[in-house]
């Protein structure tokens, strides 16, 4: 059986025989025990009640606030301010408002202030007077200007007797009194206007009920300002961007032309803000002045348009001068009274009798600097410039900047371009062949058999002792190739003169060289019977010839360790890809164009295959295309018209006609090797010169070390690819044998080289 008592059952025992609690504690409880009790329950009691009546106040709050609505129309007051125009109608329905407020509060009066443009400055406002006696916005000085940096409501006691506010409300009217000031903030966290109501009755401070007053009407009235605001700001937005796009429009139309942008610029600016009048200068970064062509004398057109007068080029130091300072500093300049600035030039004034009342001067900064200056005199329809003008022609600054800029590069490409057109000219003068070997050329150009040398159908053939018919001789390979009735021999004779002088007289990378290739191209194809267009023998042949035009003795690598120009304009295959430009460039040379018989089509295509087989030689390009034909002649399935295997073949042919010296017979080969390495010391001396370190095979102190070098390419690149190219075509196995020759020879050079080092070694 249960015989526990609840918590509850005794309450309620208690409840019903109060006289048994009361007999108890008078006979069980101490006086002390008692007094603390009695102590507690006093609390207990002031606590609800004065939470009972925070509840009443409240709602007698809220019920305040509706009548002041409903009864004095405040509502529609409010609302009102959605449909004001301008922030001057905003202020005078505000003030209004406080009217009824001061009734509602009980209070003396009020005291209004609204924020100067600058907003750094607060003035005292009443709609008779408008904005007036401005004060700085700051700690020491009103209560307003306190609580507009601040930012928050302030109920203060005695206002004169708190040392932050030495000014007290900021009105005259009122000495010793309480004050309750709240701001009005816009979205931006800006202030918009502050209020301060004034009590002068020293007994009656403002208290919790008031400032929840306060704040609860003065938030309707902010979401009111702020809406209109928005409102305001969407529809500016809306015609700053409809003036934007028309702006942007016509100055990049004649962007080209810097006077039209100049004064399109000054047109535009002076509507943007309202101007009377504007000035543009712009900024010679390398005399470091500022200088004006166009100057702004308020004349109009007929029809309404602002015109300008262009006289001699005005110019001054960046020292001096209102629009010198924004140059230098980048900084806006927005001077309310000219002539209380001691930056300003009255003599201007004088001379002119115009009268500079207030001036904008800002400046239209691009990636690097100030590009110029805008100077705006005078706003029309206000004061003084504002922030907003200052905000407006920040945006409408980035338009002008671009526009300047991209004129600068314009002028500065045409300047360019009209060099590099002057630049052709006397560059096709002398890349062009003398007139004299033409003639000579042009009157026997076709060799007798008999001065054929008789080796010349032959792998084996070497050009070094034939330097004076080397252009007949190519001529013979192409009236062979493609017949006498496919060029026109003035055009072709031409072309191959001009080929030969736009090699440069290097040790290797020569004329030579450039022959022998094409040479090798043509027996190549002769011999292999590969069954090729007409296009792609003359893109080959013709590809071969020019394939290192221009060589300077240089290796890819080298130019790019200097960041050469040829770096900067081809990032792969560096010299290759200036190789075909040269080439191209002779052959839309007047009097070159050797294939201006075929269609246009006809034409891109043969181009675009010459480009190929010229970055064939690329030696860089060689390992994938051999990677790739192992491949499939190992799973059986090469096939020479599939067009895969028919460009890799091609390229192939390509590297191999470009390596043909190391095919030739012993003696061409020393002598070629000796060619080859002396271009390889004079890139490694030139490389030491600069402080870099050449490979092994460019450095000269290796100069014993060259048989071991041969060695080494041959059995790496060479041996590999004539393999392969003679399994492909079985005709060029004469490449591989003479390849194979003279790593055989080389080989024993080393051996021997070796063998005499250890005899005299063991002699010493």
């Amino acid at each position: 059986m249960n015989n526990t008592i609840s918590k509850a059952e005794v309450k309620d025992y208690l409840r019903k025989h109060p006289h048994i609690a009361e007999e108890y504690l008078l006979q069980s409880t101490s006086s002390e025990t008692l007094e603390k009790l009695i102590a507690k329950k006093r609390q207990l009691v002031n606590e609800n009640v004065y939470g009972n009546l925070r509840l009443i106040r409240k709602k007698s709050l809220f019920k305040s606030i509706s009548q002041v609505y409903t009864d004095t129309g405040m509502e529609a007051m409010t609302r009102k301010i959605c449909s004001c125009s301008t922030d001057e109608e905003i202020y005078e329905q505000i003030y209004n408002i406080c009217n009824i407020i001061t009734s509602a509060l009980d209070a003396d009066g009020f005291v209004m202030f609204v924020m100067d443009s600058s907003e750094k400055d607060i003035a005292k406002y009443t709609p008779e007077t408008g904005p007036i006696h401005s004060t700085s916005v700051g700690h020491n000085d009103t209560l307003a200007s306190y609580v507009a940096v601040k930012n928050q409501p302030l109920c203060v006691s005695n206002v004169h007797k708190d040392r932050r506010f030495p000014n007290g409300v900021g009105d005259d009217r009122f000495n010793e009194c309480h004050a309750l000031c709240s701001p009005i903030m816009l979205e931006t966290g800006n202030v918009f206007c502050l209020i301060s109501f004034v009590r002068v009755d020293l007994n009656r401070p403002f208290d919790e009920y008031d400032f929840e007053m306060i704040t609860g009407i003065f938030s309707w009235i902010m979401a009111c300002v702020r809406k209109i605001k928005k409102n305001r700001l969407l529809q500016v937005q809306e015609a700053l961007n409809g003036f934007l796009l028309q702006t942007t429009r016509v100055m990049f139309d004649d962007m080209e032309d810097i006077d039209t942008l100049v004064t399109n610029i000054m047109t535009f600016t002076k509507n943007l803000v309202c101007a009377d009048r504007s000035a543009l200068f712009l900024v010679d970064e390398e005399r470091d002045e500022l200088y004006a062509d166009y100057f702004d004398e308020g004349k109009m057109s007929t029809t309404g348009v602002p015109e300008y007068t262009k006289t001699s080029q005005i110019r001054f130091s960046k020292e001096l001068g209102i629009a010198g300072f924004v140059a230098r500093t980048g900084e806006s300049v927005n001077i309310k009274d000219a002539y209380s600035d001691e930056r300003f030039n009255q003599e201007v004034d004088k001379k002119t009798g115009y009268r500079t009342r207030n001036i904008l001067c800002m400046p239209i900064s691009g990636k690097h600097g100030v590009l110029g200056v805008v100077q705006m005199i005078n706003r029309k329809n206000g004061a003084h410039f504002t922030v907003d003008d200052e905000s407006a022609f920040k945006l409408f600054a980035v338009y002008c900047a671009l526009a300047i800029h991209y004129s600068r590069i314009y002028n500065m490409l045409s300047h360019k371009q009209m060099k590099y057109k002057v630049a052709m000219d006397v560059l096709q003068y002398h890349i062009s062949c003398p007139e004299d070997e033409f003639n000579a050329l042009y009157e026997k150009p076709i060799l007798p058999r008999k001065q054929v040398p008789a080796n010349f159908d032959s792998f084996d053939f070497c050009c070094y002792d034939y330097n004076n018919i080397l252009p007949q001789l190519f001529i013979r390979m192409i009236l062979e190739s493609f017949g006498e009735n496919e060029f026109e021999m003035a055009k072709l004779c031409r072309f191959v003169l001009t080929v030969r002088k736009n090699y440069r007289n290097i040790q290797y990378h020569n004329w030579h060289h450039g022959f022998h290739v094409a040479h090798a191209l043509w027996q190549i194809i002769a011999k292999s019977g590969l069954n090729l267009t007409n296009l792609e023998k003359m893109a080959i042949i013709i590809g071969g010839l020019c394939h290192d035009i221009d060589h300077r003795g240089f290796n890819n690598e080298f130019f790019k360790k200097l960041k050469h120009p040829l770096a900067a304009l081809y990032t792969t295959s560096v010299m290759e890809q200036h190789h075909y430009k040269q080439t191209v460039t002779i052959l839309h040379a007047d009097g070159h164009e050797i294939f201006s018989h075929l269609t246009a089509f006809e034409h891109k295509n043969l181009l675009e295959k010459i480009r190929t087989h010229i970055l064939a030689t690329d030696l860089a390009l060689y390992f994938p295309t051999q990677k790739y034909l192992t491949s499939v002649m190992d799973e059986g399935g090469f096939n020479p018209e599939t067009e895969p295997h028919r460009e890799a073949l091609l390229s192939l042919i390509m590297t191999a006609a470009d390596l043909c010296a190391i095919t030739k017979p012993w003696e061409t080969q020393q002598r070629t090797a000796k060619y080859i390495y002396e271009e390889f010391y004079m890139q490694g001396d030139e490389e030491k010169k600069r402080g870099l370190q050449p490979l092994p095979m460019m450095d000269r102190i290796n100069q014993r070390d060259i048989p071991k070098m041969q060695v080494g390419f041959i059995g790496f690149i060479c041996k590999p690819m004539y393999t392969t190219l003679s399994k492909l075509l079985p005709e060029t196995e004469h490449l591989l044998k003479g390849c194979i020759r003279c790593h055989d020879n080389w080989k024993q050079t080393m051996e021997e080289q070796a063998a005499n080092a250890e005899k005299q070694a063991g002699g010493t």
